[in-house]
């Protein structure tokens, strides 16, 4: 047994003095390939360390496969964030022939959410809007009207079948709930033209880029970053999730909130925060 430990000894330190050596092997196996997501999620931990409230933060490098999370399977309520699934499973819906974009759909009284973000509570019944412009303002002004009547058009339960089979388990349309992995699921398959064709991909896309709310992933970004991201504002959570466009090499990032109290500013400051160390950081590794 004394043997065997001195030789284990040696071993050790003769690498450990001639790592630099050429003549001395080298244990690439012991290397972690995810090793640069890893220094991420230590330095994100830092950032949210401190903070009120719970983070579910998920970051997915679309090139290399290299990915980190926390806490990215716990269930939050969604609140905006799930016009996103609304909105994608109607592109699909199009690309079957089941949905025409220019179908026009009269503004009713009972339509109307008068609540919250968006212009169409503001308009008078009787407006009409074609399914895609409803869809944009869905997107680009989180329309609480126009998403509510693309989910009646739709159906509930179209919306929920279709997400499962794309491997939303943890998303509930009905009670408003989902997780950053799951986004992180439903983003890909967007960006990756698994919903709809390329032309429309991109549609989609724009209609979450330069949103009436880019107060938190894309608040402390380089200028000229393109984001494509959902915002939402949950009672005690604030949200960001979505795709960024670092020098055309794409990443997601989601990051939902839970229990912040009345820190929501702190909040959004704080996605901003994890946003910018993403890009601090893959730009040094560069």
């Amino acid at each position: 047994m004394r043997k065997f430990l001195t030789i284990l000894v040696y071993t050790f330190v003769v690498l450990l003095i001639g790592r630099n050596l050429a003549f001395l092997p080298r244990f690439t196996v012991l290397s972690n390939p995810n090793n640069a997501a890893t220094e991420l999620k230590k330095e994100t931990q830092v950032i949210v360390k401190e903070k009120k409230g719970n983070y579910g933060i998920y970051y997915a490098d679309l090139t290399t496969g290299q990915t980190f999370g926390l806490n990215e399977r716990e269930i939050f309520t969604g609140a905006s964030v799930n016009k996103v699934p609304i909105i994608t499973v109607l592109y699909s819906l199009q690309k079957k022939g089941k949905v025409s974009f220019d179908e026009q759909i009269t503004l009713q009284k009972r339509d109307i959410q008068d609540y919250g973000t968006g212009s169409l509570r503001y308009q008078k019944p009787g407006t009409t809007y074609s399914i895609k412009t409803l869809a944009k303002l869905a997107l680009k002004q989180s329309d609480n009207t126009a998403a509510h009547i693309l989910s009646e058009k739709i159906g509930k339960n179209t919306i929920q079948s279709t997400i499962e089979s794309w491997g939303l388990t943890q998303t509930d349309m009905e009670e408003n709930k989902t997780s950053p992995y799951d986004m992180y699921l439903l983003f890909k398959k967007i960006y990756t033209n698994g919903v709809t064709d390329a032309g429309r991909t991109s549609e989609l896309l724009s209609f979450m880029e330069d949103t009436d709310i880019e107060d938190r992933i894309p608040q402390l970004l380089p200028e000229g970053t393109a984001v494509y991201h959902k915002t939402g504002d949950a009672v005690g959570g604030v949200h960001d999730v979505g795709i960024v466009m670092d020098n055309n090499k794409p990443f997601f990032l989601g990051v939902l909130t839970s229990d912040i109290g009345d820190t929501e500013n702190e909040a959004k400051k704080t996605i901003s925060k994890i946003a910018e160390n993403v890009i601090d950081y893959r730009e040094k590794r560069r």
